[in-house]
Order: structure tokens, then C-alpha cells, then sequence
């Protein structure tokens, strides 16, 4: 299945729901939209996970790479819906120490 990104806002915050496989082939879709956002000057991104049917590591370099561009704008980057395996995948990696995680509806 590919990635689909529906995106969305609420105040600042720019929602990018992510639904279908975070892969090789769908990661770059997920940069170039992070990169449009930035460039829009949105650099307060959240990225709904909840959608997500795979992910394997170009996927997580991928969202490491939205953190490190908006970050690198005066921005950030959170994390939503994880489930608890990608919860555990985010934690053996140690991601969790670097990523703010919250629940959607702690945002609004």
C-alpha cells in the first residue's frame, strides 16, 4: 500500500495524517511534504501515525529528517497516534528521548 499524507490545521499546528506504508518508497512523499510545509513557513508540524499500516527504517529517516528541518526553522515536530508497536520500535531506538509524543487530542 503507498502513503497517502491528508493534511489539516488547527491554530498553528499543521496535522499530517499518514495513512499506508511508511517505506522506501513512501518516505520521500513524507519529506517532500515536510519540506513544503517549512517552506510555507509552517514549521510546527504533527504527525498522526495512526494511519500507519508498516514502517521500516527509511521510514523512521524520514520523520527523523522532519524533526531535524523543522527544528533547524524554530519549529517542532510531535508525534500522535502511535500504536503500542511503534510505541516499542520509537523506545528500542531510544527516539522516544527525542521526540515529543502526545495523544491528538492533548493539542487542541
Amino acid at each position: 500500500m503507498n502513503l497517502e499524507i491528508h493534511r489539516s490545521e488547527t491554530g498553528k499546528n499543521v496535522f499530517l495524517d499518514l495513512i499506508g506504508d511508511l517505506d522506501m518508497a513512501g518516505a520521500p512523499v513524507l519529506r517532500q511534504s515536510v519540506v513544503q510545509e517549512v517552506s510555507k513557513g509552517n514549521n510546527f508540524l504533527v504527525l498522526d501515525l495512526s494511519g500507519l499500516t508498516f514502517i521500516d527504517s527509511a521510514g523512521l529517516g524520514a520523520i527523523i529528517g522532519g524533526l531535524r528541518r523543522v527544528r533547524s526553522h524554530e519549529g517542532d515536530l510531535l508525534l500522535v497516534g502511535l500504536n503500542d508497536e511503534l510505541q516499542k520500535v520509537f523506545e528500542l531506538c531510544e527516539l522516544d528521548q527525542i521526540f515529543n509524543m502526545k495523544l491528538r487530542r492533548e493539542l487542541n
